[in-house]
């Protein structure tokens, strides 16, 4: 059984800069190449990330952030 973290205003924060940047290189990548292998990491990095948010805060941590960010939010993911 996860136990959801409190988190907060600064822990938020960082992760929300973490996500932005990851974001920024997704999208700078996927404009050069939607199809190319950098592009693919990059969104494979930001999986990653929401994946360790979930895993280290919890679920709730990971929505927060995402819906701060804009992302879709995904039952179970």
């Amino acid at each position: 059984m996860q136990i959801e973290a409190h988190l907060d205003a600064e822990t938020i924060e960082r992760l929300e800069e973490q996500s932005e940047l990851l974001l920024r290189m997704y999208q700078a990548e996927f404009a050069k190449d939607p199809t190319s292998l950098a592009t693919e990491s990059s969104r494979s990095n930001m999986i990653a990330l929401r994946h360790s948010i979930n895993q280290i805060y919890g679920a709730a941590a990971g929505l927060d952030v995402a819906n701060a960010m804009g992302f879709p939010s995904h039952a179970g993911v």
